[in-house]
């Protein structure tokens, strides 16, 4: 199965949310999605399932192009489920309800709910009312609903908000899980060191277009990644000649790549700084937390507190 989405733009009156957005997802496929808060992931979401108008470009599947007719967009529903929003579970029913009724509603498969409830560890909790479910206890349900379903293409807006660790990684095995049944899933999440431990590519949206695709399977360049202050990226600056490529992220890191540099280069470079007595010192490729920094100006506004001593010691 094929998702392709060709020139997509969104936009309400004279504003412009989404511009000339166009991709193609293959089956077995798992994309993240990342953005700053209000720059069109769930308008995304929302545009391919046709809940908002189009402004133009068209939804495809399989070589079929889906319209904003009823009768399109009902069997566009039959290929895609988007992750329900908490506010829409209903309190007086129980999960056990909850995961039958979309089931019953997409997959027909009755027989797999028990099997889904066991695979996320529910079932101390799921035959209560989920009245009194604590947001993850929701989440994971949401979760379990979209699971049991069991549509060949997947949406999940924040699925691990409000998420434990322990669940965290748990949602992500089985997302992994997805992904070899030959499913589609695209992930709008914020955990951007998560998405890097199973997502195929990584979306990056900005200034209303699919700015940068960052692809896990493409070959990486490691870097020396310094956490520093400013200050101390000066000096290092001033003191080396750093290799066409290095990046400022934000306020509080440098990323210099290796790949420019000798054995003998790479050495001498570490040697300064060390001396420098810089925060953490990582050897690596560049990650969606990097790339969302640099792409983004993100700025650690924590980072200087508490730390003169590091001033001084330049």
């Amino acid at each position: 199965m094929t998702l392709t989405i060709k020139d997509l733009t969104v936009a309400y009156g004279d504003r412009t949310i989404l511009d000339n957005i166009s991709f193609t997802l293959n089956n077995g496929q798992i994309i993240g999605l990342v953005a700053p808060n209000g720059t069109g992931k769930t308008t995304l979401f929302n545009a391919i399932m046709r809940f908002i108008p189009v402004k133009s470009g068209s939804i495809v599947i399989d070589d079929k192009e889906y319209s904003a007719s009823d009768k399109d967009v009902l069997e566009l529903h039959k290929l895609i489920t988007f992750f329900p929003n908490q506010a829409d579970l209903h309190e007086n029913f129980s999960g056990t309800e909850h995961i039958e009724m979309y089931a019953d509603m997409w997959a027909g498969k009755r027989d797999q709910v028990q099997a889904i409830i066991d695979r996320l560890e529910m079932n101390d909790y799921v035959g209560r009312k989920v009245s009194s479910y604590s947001l993850g206890m929701r989440q994971r349900l949401c979760f379990a609903m979209v699971i049991a379903a069991d549509t060949p293409i997947m949406f999940m807006d924040e699925v691990m908000n409000g998420l434990d660790p322990e669940n965290v990684s748990l949602v992500s095995d089985i997302l992994i899980d997805l992904r070899k049944e030959g499913k589609i899933v695209m992930v709008a999440s914020h955990l951007l060191d998560n998405l890097d431990e199973y997502a195929d590519k990584v979306f990056f949206l900005k200034d209303m277009a699919l700015h940068f695709v960052f692809d896990h399977h493409d070959e990486k360049e490691d870097y020396f990644k310094v956490m520093c202050t400013q200050k101390q990226a000066a000096v290092l600056e001033d003191t080396v000649p750093l290799p066409e490529g290095t990046i400022h992220l934000g306020n509080s890191m440098l990323c210099i790549p290796l790949l420019p540099l000798s054995e003998k280069e790479q050495m001498a470079l570490y040697q300064v700084i060390r001396q420098l007595k810089t925060g953490s010192l990582n050897i690596g490729p560049l990650g969606t937390g990097e790339y969302y920094s640099h792409l983004y100006g993100l700025e650690l506004h924590s980072y200087d507190r508490g730390h003169d001593y590091a001033e001084q010691s330049v």
